[in-house]
């Protein structure tokens, strides 16, 4: 039996459990049972609450699975000190068909015993991941109801600091963000695209949105990036509603308040009419994209199960696949990747299946009518004037006959703008009339890969490891793009039991 031995201290002064000492318990066991030990890894000044593929030598350790039959340890918490991380680290050798031997206690996974104990570990491993995945879900929720900042990155526009509570973190309306967001609007309404209008702010070295997060952030040791705009930044800024002042939710739609309207929590940085030409510009624009020759149907909609990066278009040995978009040095082993002929079937067959019989829903979004900046400036000036009249401004029969004439208009003005009907925006959530399957069955290619992107899906994909040819079903699967926001809807649907 072909076996690798590991070693790990976290402080020299440790002079029981030193690395000399556990090399040789280990070596001792190899030899007591006739193993051949392949390789020695030996982690010093490393912490067993450091995650395994950060150790250098158990990083190396776990790239060579394929080589050896078991790992030989001196004791548990040399390899982690934590149940759960344990529990993830036995799951990863036992798919690698690698099992783990303790020389002081009673943890063997190469026998039928140990491999029970094994089990047991597994199910309170399972039990820690969902109680951790529930304070999770709970905090998220309690800090998006107070408007706190619960993590990832802010939309552009938008900046960190300390709530007002004292705990945690706001996002608060960025001045200098706000002017760049207006310079972008003001050159797509004037006809530039969003490419030409990444290129003017890299000329004039504007910050992009990364280097301006990591300003924000430099006390906890982050520093800017050397990065430059691109034209899909600039579309993406001028596309989030947050430039209205709402505050956007995972499915890409303004959170909604209790009254039925969107919940506008900064300071807007584009008016209606601002906002809608922007928009009627970028529309506009891209009705004269077209798709890149090179690209798969289901390429903007297929995600890495391990890292959530997007899958791109791969061709090797005469196949055609999607792989996890990631560069070769940030890329995980083993990396997703499926086969194009196998996933599009079975796409087409879950959703025929699946989601075949739901209504198909459309969201309408409805701008409104809304007088509000010109009521506010019609009373602004009723106020003034009312002011100079009482200081004295007004004096003589021609001012008192120019005044009345023009708070009669004000007057009036006013008057008919509160007659006016208003309609706040808001969406609307319609029945097409169609099915899921009615659509998918007559739609196109692009048409159904934006029936998913509409719908807020993404068909993850797992890798396959030594199991390259494991079944499509095994291993795919069709989800809410946002895993945040559907383990929330999840614990609300239960709380609603």
């Amino acid at each position: 039996m072909r076996v690798f031995t590991y070693r790990r201290i976290s402080r020299v002064t440790e002079a029981t459990t030193s690395i000399e000492r556990q090399g040789e318990h280990c070596k001792a066991e190899c030899q007591k049972r006739g193993w051949k030990i392949v390789d020695d890894f030996a982690d010093e000044g490393v912490s067993g609450a450091t995650d395994p593929d950060n150790r250098p030598a158990m990083g190396r350790m776990l790239a060579r699975l394929d080589e050896v039959d078991a790992i030989v340890f001196y004791k548990l918490d040399r390899l982690s000190r934590s149940t759960l991380a344990f529990a993830e680290l036995m799951e990863r050798c036992n798919a690698a068909g690698v099992a783990l031997v303790s020389c002081t206690e009673a943890l063997d996974l190469s026998n039928p015993m140990g491999q029970a104990m094994a089990e047991i570990i597994a199910v309170f491993a399972k039990l820690e991941r969902g109680m951790i995945r529930e304070r999770s879900m709970d905090a998220r929720r309690k800090g998006l109801e107070s408007n706190k900042f619960v993590g990832g990155r802010f939309p552009y526009g938008l900046t960190p600091e300390r709530h007002p509570s004292g705990k945690g973190r706001v996002l608060v309306r960025d001045p200098e963000a706000a002017k760049v967001i207006r310079r972008m609007a003001a050159m797509v309404v004037s006809g530039h695209s969003a490419t030409a209008v990444a290129k003017a702010l890299n000329a004039d070295e504007v910050p992009t949105s990364r280097q301006q997060g990591a300003t924000a952030k430099r006390a906890g040791g982050h520093e800017p990036r050397e990065t430059y705009w691109r034209g899909n930044a600039v579309r993406s800024i001028l596309r989030n509603q947050v430039q209205l002042g709402y505050r956007v939710g995972s499915n890409g739609r303004p959170d909604i308040g209790s009254d039925g309207l969107p919940l506008v929590v900064w300071e807007p940085v584009l008016t209606w009419d601002e906002w809608e030409a922007v928009q009627q510009a970028m529309d506009t624009m891209s009705t004269t994209r077209t798709q890149r020759h090179d690209s798969h149907w289901l390429q903007g909609v297929t995600r890495c199960g391990g890292c959530d990066a997007r899958l791109t278009l791969t061709v090797a040995h005469g196949r055609t696949g999607l792989k996890c978009s990631r560069p070769n040095e940030l890329r995980h082993k083993p990396a997703a990747y499926i086969r194009t002929d196998e996933l599009d079937p079975w796409v087409n067959e879950q959703m025929m299946t699946e989601f075949g019989h739901m209504r198909l829903l459309e969201h309408v979004w409805h701008p409104g009518s809304d007088n509000r900046q010109e009521r506010l400036a019609v009373a602004s000036s009723i106020k003034a004037m009312r002011a100079d009249r009482e200081a004295g401004l007004y004096r003589g029969t021609e001012d008192e006959a120019e005044y009345r004439e023009r708070m009669s208009a004000l007057l009036a003005r006013r008057d008919v703008l509160d007659a006016m009907p208003e309609t706040p925006p808001h969406w609307e959530t319609r029945d097409t009339g169609r099915t899921i399957g009615e659509v998918w069955e007559s739609s196109s290619l692009q048409a159904r890969a934006a029936l998913l992107a509409n719908a807020g899906l993404v068909i993850r994909v797992e890798a396959a490891g030594r199991k390259r040819r494991l079944p499509v079903g095994e291993r795919a699967r069709i989800e809410p793009e946002d895993r945040a926001a559907a383990a929330l809807a999840d614990i609300a649907d239960q709380e609603a039991l």
